[in-house]
Formats: structure tokens, C-alpha cells, sequence
């Protein structure tokens, strides 16, 4: 290589570093590259606040004079209305209805855990008083399935907890499938029912539901497995 391609390549080489320095200032005044920009979540927040105060207006919206709730088919919302619920109470109406599948009375609601006597005197005014009907889950009327008949009062014999099927006892009033399967399960595990007492050890049977079924059922020495 000869002294004037020495000196070309090293001018050469020198603009390149001053081109290289003066680009490097540039990017570090222009600081590092912007981030993308969050999500704006405000609508979505905006609109969860909307429909919680629309809940809490319909909570808190006093009943109608001689507006009656039908435990059978109100929301937890309307079954919160009543005075001296509360929500939890109301939730827990609305989940016993849908694992019974429908009250047979109003005096049912004794047996929902957090409903006591008290509780009951306060909302008993505003309940619905006529027969309620039964449901199956979300409240709507039973179409797919065929209506089973309903043991009563006047039934000529009572019928027996340690024979009965899990039809035969879904024939009982208050009493839906998941109920009937309880009282199977437990009278597998106890080896058969003693009284018709037992039926109190079976989860979803309370004194008010007992009171109701006494009359209808009885103990056989036979148990079906």
C-alpha cells in the first residue's frame, strides 16, 4: 500500500468515527425508545361501577305495598329487598331452591343455612302465600322432565325410608334429586334409618322439612341397597 492510500484510508477511517460519534449523541438526547402505551381500561372500569350501583339501587329499592317475593322464581337481588335478608342470606335461598329444586312452602326456608326463626318472622309478610310451585335450576318452570306426583296428607300409606328408590322419594314433598340422593347416601352409610328422625343427619333436612315429611314416611326393617 503506498503513503497516499495510507493517508485516503485513514481520512476515510476518521469520518467514519466522527459520522459514528455525532449519530451516538444524537440517539442518547433523543432518550430510549418510547414503551407502547397501556390499555385504557377506564370504559371497562367505568362500566363494572355502572352496573354494581344498578345492582346496589335494585337491592335497596323498597318493596311495593302488598308486593310479595316468591322464593321460588326471585333472583337473590329481589329476595334482597326483603327487610332483615341481606345478600348472603339471599344467596343462600337462591342455592338451596336450585340443589332442592324448588321450596314445597314458604316454611322451607327454615332450612336454609343463616335463616333462623327470627329471620323468617321478619320476611314471612312479604313471602308469597299462595302454593308455591316447584322449579328446576335458573328459576324457570320444569318442561323436559314429566311432573312427578306428590306424596300428601291423605296418602293411604306412608312410605318406607329404608325401601323407597330415589323416585320414590323425589315423590316426596320438598325433596329433589340431590336431596333423594342424600338420603340414600346416608341410609347406605347408617346401614338403614332407625325413626324417621334420622332424617335430620341428612344435609338439606331441617326441622321444618321433618315436620313436613313425618306424616308421609315410616321405617321398614328392609333396607334397599
Amino acid at each position: 500500500m503506498t503513503d497516499s492510500e495510507t493517508r485516503v484510508l485513514a481520512r476515510t477511517a476518521a469520518v467514519l468515527l466522527v459520522v459514528s460519534a455525532a449519530r451516538y449523541g444524537w440517539e442518547a438526547r433523543r432518550g430510549p425508545p418510547a414503551l407502547p402505551a397501556p390499555e385504557d381500561d377506564g370504559p371497562a372500569l367505568l362500566a363494572e361501577s355502572r352496573r354494581l350501583q344498578q345492582e346496589n339501587d335494585a337491592r335497596a329499592r323498597p318493596l311495593a305495598a302488598g308486593e310479595r317475593i316468591d322464593p321460588n322464581r326471585a333472583t337473590d337481588t329481589e329476595l334482597d329487598r326483603m327487610p332483615g335478608l341481606g345478600p348472603a342470606a339471599a344467596r343462600a335461598i337462591v342455592a338451596e331452591r336450585e340443589e332442592k329444586g324448588g321450596f314445597g312452602s314458604v316454611d322451607e326456608l327454615l332450612d336454609v343455612p343463616g335463616i333462623g326463626p327470627a329471620t323468617m318472622q321478619r320476611i314471612h309478610p312479604f313471602l308469597e302465600r299462595s302454593p308455591v310451585g316447584r322449579t328446576v335450576r335458573g328459576g324457570a318452570p320444569p318442561s323436559s322432565r314429566p311432573a312427578v306426583p306428590r306424596l300428601t296428607r291423605a296418602a293411604p300409606a306412608a312410605l318406607d325410608l329404608n325401601a323407597a328408590s330415589q323416585a320414590d322419594l323425589e315423590r316426596l314433598p320438598g325433596v329433589g334429586p340431590a336431596l333423594a340422593a342424600r338420603i340414600i347416601e346416608k341410609r347406605t352409610a347408617k346401614g338403614g334409618f332407625r325413626t324417621p328422625d334420622d332424617l335430620l343427619e341428612v344435609r338439606g333436612i331441617g326441622a321444618a322439612t321433618l315436620a313436613r315429611l313425618r306424616p308421609l314416611v315410616r321405617v321398614g326393617g328392609g333396607v334397599r341397597r
